[in-house]
């Protein structure tokens, strides 16, 4: 039953606004750092030979910055938890606001599980390299086994289970966590792109052969040749048809709007932090994959066709019988002449891994907080630790999700890049139809905005908002390329047990004698 005089499940949030803007800024860059200047700067040039990986990213920056400038301006008018979802429940429907909802935290929490599996799959990788390098048996085994399955799960567990007690401590733990774990990523990254760049295309092959061998990069690109790998010259269409990655790559830019909650100063720090934050991510994207490209040029494409398409041809090539994950890390410690460099500065490249865990998890955690404050889910999960201010039911939900995720990761699940597409995607045509209408249905939200800028007589956020929902289809289209029946039967089932929840608890708030549409009248309690 409803208290008399509250609509909301709790008269106030009970969380605490600890961000400053800087602290937006970093997750911003953090939330999708990982797999962009990890994984997706190199390893995908098989799939789009001849697309120019740097320019699709310049391009994914052109078309995220008007989403983070929306993302922004309706953060600083509604600076609660919940972000996203808190502005198309207001704006356009509270079930279309659920949904889009609910299928971000299903794919968010998924995407914590499996990037805790992913983490230490990079890290083994890392081992190994420096173990054959520098003959060091140890650190072979070691790496051997920290890429199997069972290491990959044992430690994911681990991963997980550090950020759960994170997240349990509150918002003063996870801001200094954040900030050293986002300084050390950030600081290898420096050197590595400088030293990508003073190696150069001239010494690229003598370092990479003074690790693995005489003669070893010469045989990947002849291999690769002689399997029917062309190096090609660039193509505009196979840049388009890379975009799939690039979006993938810039996904969860937007997790730190869902803690609006727990950020001071929420109109000023969300304007500096998520534009200079976008900028910051997008350039980086851009450096890393041009001075990756600048010394090894096509034999970054050579030894993705063959690590994709002919892993025991690779295997063949290396000591050990080695076939490490093409990756910027593996790049890296593959070039260094010191070992132990190599190895302290790619292990802590790949923790970028971690920092996107980190704001996905806060992220989740909060949406779930903001839903079951709307009474969209039950009750319990807007509990409030008044110690630490975590949202305590919230926090352990996200991590069963997690676990989940790890799960299906070590299971191999062959679908679950798709699924996570159009899951953590799904919400972005509602947003920016909700930033389209906001000042026409919502006047007195609008009157908040720290912007109120026209071009030729038309609000800026209305132009952001067409901009965000025509980019939202098309993030959904080009999801819909990769479906086939399991994911679309997947997609299906997690809509459908969305539904079913939804329901039960509006019934339940029926009963008790809730009105539902006072509390999507309002902006949720500080």
């Amino acid at each position: 039953m409803e208290q008399k005089g509250v609509i909301f499940t709790r008269r106030a949030s009970g969380l605490v606004r600890e961000l400053s803007w800087f602290d937006v800024f970093i997750f911003v860059i953090a939330g999708p750092a990982a797999s962009g200047i990890t994984y997706f700067s190199v390893a995908r040039a098989a799939d789009y030979p001849g697309g120019s990986i740097p320019l699709g990213f310049v391009i994914g920056l052109v078309m995220f910055l008007p989403i983070c400038a929306l993302i922004a301006m309706t953060s600083a008018m509604m600076p609660r938890s919940g972000g996203l979802y808190v502005t198309v429940s207001r704006v356009i429907d509270p079930t279309v606001g659920y949904l889009c909802g609910w299928m971000f935290f299903v794919g968010y929490g998924l995407t914590i599980g499996v990037l805790s599996y992913v983490v230490m799959g990079i890290m083994g990788g890392m081992f190994q390299i420096t173990g054959l390098a520098s003959g060091i048996g140890f650190l072979v085994r070691a790496g051997q086994a920290i890429q199997t399955v069972p290491g990959r799960l044992i430690s994911g567990i681990l991963w997980l289970a550090f950020f759960w007690v994170v997240m349990m401590r509150g918002i003063r733990s996870i801001k200094r966590v954040m900030r050293i774990i986002f300084a050390i990523p950030l600081a290898a990254t420096g050197i590595i792109v400088v030293y990508f760049l003073l190696v150069g295309p001239q010494n690229v092959v003598t370092a990479f052969n003074h690790t693995w061998g005489a003669g070893v990069f010469q045989s990947v690109t002849e291999a690769a040749r002689s399997l029917g790998w062309k190096f090609p010259s660039f193509s505009w269409p196979e840049t388009v048809n890379g975009l799939m990655v690039v979006i993938w790559a810039y996904v969860a830019i937007e997790a730190i709007s869902f803690a609006g909650g727990e950020i001071k100063k929420p109109k000023t720090s969300m304007m500096r932090g998520f534009l200079w934050g976008c900028v910051a991510v997008g350039v980086m994207y851009v450096v890393v994959s041009f001075a990756s490209y600048y010394p090894f040029k096509d034999f970054i494409g050579a030894y993705d066709f063959l690590y994709d398409n002919h892993p025991e041809v690779l295997k063949g090539l290396f000591p050990g019988g080695a076939a490490i994950q093409p990756s910027v890390p593996f790049y890296a410690a593959s070039i260094m002449r010191s070992k132990l460099l190599g190895l302290l500065v790619s292990a802590s490249i790949a923790l970028w891994y971690a920092n996107t865990i980190l704001p996905c998890f806060l992220a989740n955690s909060r949406l779930a907080f903001a839903m079951a404050m709307d009474k969209a889910m039950p009750e319990v999960i807007a509990e409030v630790n008044p110690r630490t201010g975590s949202p305590t039911w919230a926090v352990h939900i996200t991590g069963v999700f997690a676990l989940l995720g790890i799960a299906i990761q070590a299971l191999n699940v062959g679908t679950i890049l798709g699924i996570l597409n159009i899951t953590a995607l799904f919400i972005f045509w509602a947003f920016g139809l909700a930033g389209m209408l906001l000042p026409f249905l919502k006047p007195e939200i609008y009157e908040r905005s720290p912007v109120r800028w026209k071009w030729f007589g038309v609000d800026l956020i209305v132009i952001l908002g067409m901009i965000t929902f025509v980019e939202g289809w098309f993030f959904l289209f080009l999801s819909a390329m990769e479906f086939n029946r399991a994911i679309l039967m997947v997609t299906l089932s997690v809509l459908f047990i969305g539904m079913v929840i939804y329901l039960v608890q509006q019934r339940k708030n029926k009963l008790g004698g809730v009105d539902i549409s006072k509390i999507y009248s309002q902006i949720p309690p500080e």
